[in-house]
């Protein structure tokens, strides 16, 4: 084809393309003025730009093109879309309503001072070097699709709201931070909605100022697929980066996070919500820095996620960590290059399907564990329990032995001890020998009896079929005052009724029992 035929097909192309973009009933500029002044409005009949006897309403698509500038004078609420390529003066008359939205299409320039109720957005696409002026509003929803972006920029909110949703698309070579301040200063920042990262480069604040302080409140999920998202691009010396996510998970695939912040732990997000959050690092990532804290009162379901990098970990006393790694919590925390801290009183749950063990790295003193792995767990090393050992799937195996602290307990929800034994508490102490009905009854295939004495005895604890035919010797020795525990596993036995025994000194209980396979 000739040159010259194929420069023709191309603008005639170009032409369809512009034609295309636009929809009968389509609002544009054709001169600055008031936004009631019908004569600085065409719009669009569908195959040309024609005057109009009336301004847009809001529920069109509208665009205030470059060389125009618009004053809001009347009270406009757009529920379509409004794209400004020059200037918008709001002056509060303008809102953004449900389902409308706003898209700064231009560099530099002025986001117009608006009301954004709830289900509008704010939408950044035509920014390349210069941030908008009065970007810091309380919006709704908040986008960036910037992909000529040239120079890192920020929102400069502070003490702003967004009540929806952050979505980052694209960023272009440069960086979006969320707000930025001065030295000493500080920006505070609440976000309602998810954080969505597809592409780009995203982060709290890439300032230099020293002791600046950061604080993110979030109440979302934080959802990265792609790009650059990092708590601290600055340096900001002395100061602090702080991302609480009170409520959502944390998730994050083929993605880089850092922090760039100097202060010894002066970053990091921290899971605070009072319950149960996700992380889920899948493939494809990069963590330069991770920085993570887990607050008192949370628990943190890891799964099969493993941190890597300068960032710090902590786990709080009171705290639960949950993984599926086989390692344990040494697979969790290996690659970590920073400090990695865990409390003693904080807890640990192993829920894999393959046998998992709990590593050194576990802390010799917990509040509770949970077992819940039907291909079993390992205790890898003599442990304090001072809560609840929750034994839900599989068997525990505690060749190494593990200990009850005067308020620790077993709770058998399901699972086993590998070694059966008796567990006491010596703090409490009863007026006289006591023995309990077991629980539970009826029970398969294992059940916890409890009995107490006020002196140190020598006891015995047996358990007899119908026949009076002794079937298993649980305990033989001297115990001494207190509270005890003791576990019968009846997992060879069959279906039925059986009685166990038990007698302290010249003491003797008997009660029955319930197996039920």
């Amino acid at each position: 084809m000739p040159r010259f035929t194929m420069f023709v097909s191309f603008i005639i192309l170009m032409i369809a393309s512009s034609l295309m973009a636009q929809t009968v009933g389509d609002y544009r500029t054709r001169n600055s003025g008031d936004w009631s002044n019908a004569q600085i409005w065409e719009r669009y009949n569908g195959s040309s730009w024609v005057p109009v006897a009336s301004a847009p309403t809001g529920g069109e698509t509208i665009t205030v093109l470059e060389t125009d500038s618009v004053n809001v004078d009347v009270l406009v609420s757009v529920s379509a879309s409004l794209v400004n390529q020059g200037i918008v003066e709001g002056n509060s008359n303008l809102t953004f309503a449900d389902g409308g939205t706003y898209q700064h299409d231009r560099d530099g320039g002025k986001i117009p001072v608006s009301n954004w109720d709830t289900g509008s957005t704010m939408l950044i696409t035509g920014v390349t070097a210069v941030a908008p002026e009065d970007r810091d509003q309380d919006y709704y929803n908040l986008t960036f699709n910037t992909p000529d972006m040239l120079s890192n920029l920020n929102m400069n909110l502070n003490n702003n709201t967004i009540g929806g949703d952050v979505h980052v698309i694209e960023t272009g070579l440069a960086r979006w931070y969320l707000t930025s301040a001065l030295a000493t200063d500080t920006s505070i920042v609440t976000i309602m909605g998810d954080v969505i990262v597809e592409a780009g480069t995203f982060s709290v604040q890439g300032t230099g100022n020293a002791q600046t302080t950061f604080i993110v409140h979030h109440y979302g999920n934080i959802m990265v697929t792609g790009g650059n998202f990092s708590i601290s691009r600055g340096s900001q010396a002395g100061g602090t980066t702080t991302w609480y996510l009170y409520e959502g998970n944390f998730s994050m695939d083929n993605a880089t996070s850092q922090s760039s912040t100097a202060t010894v732990d002066g970053a990091k997000f921290i899971f605070a919500k009072a319950g149960t959050q996700t992380l889920t690092l899948g493939a494809g990532n990069t963590l330069s820095a991770l920085p993570i804290m887990v607050n008192s009162g949370t628990t943190l379901e890891m799964g099969e996620s493993q941190l890597a990098g300068s960032g710090n970990f902590t786990v709080e006393a009171g705290a639960t960590i949950m993984t599926a790694l086989a390692g344990g919590v040494e697979a969790i925390v290996s690659g970590v290059t920073a400090t990695v801290t865990l409390e003693d009183e904080s807890s640990y749950g192993f829920n894999g399907t393959t046998a998992q063990n709990t590593s050194t790295r576990m802390p010799a003193t917990v509040s509770d564990l949970f077992i819940n792995n039907t291909a079993g767990v390992t205790l890898s090393q003599e442990t304090t329990i001072n809560g609840v050992l929750h034994l839900m799937a599989g068997v525990f195996n505690n060749t190494i032995p593990f200990t009850l602290g005067p308020s620790g307990t077993i709770s058998y929800e399901g699972g086993s001890l590998l070694i059966t034994g008796i567990e006491s508490n010596t703090f409490n102490v009863p007026a006289s020998f006591f023995v309990a009905q077991n629980y539970p009854n009826p029970f398969n295939p294992t059940t916890t009896i409890r009995f107490g004495t006020p002196a140190a005895l020598q006891v015995t604890a047996k358990v007899f079929n119908l026949l009076g035919q002794e079937v298993a010797t649980l305990f033989e020795g001297r115990l001494q005052a207190g509270e005890h525990e003791l576990t019968f596993d009846a997992a060879k036995l069959s279906s039925g009724v059986y009685i166990y025994r038990i007698q302290a000194g010249d003491k003797v209980s008997m009660k029955r029992m319930v197996l039920l396979k």
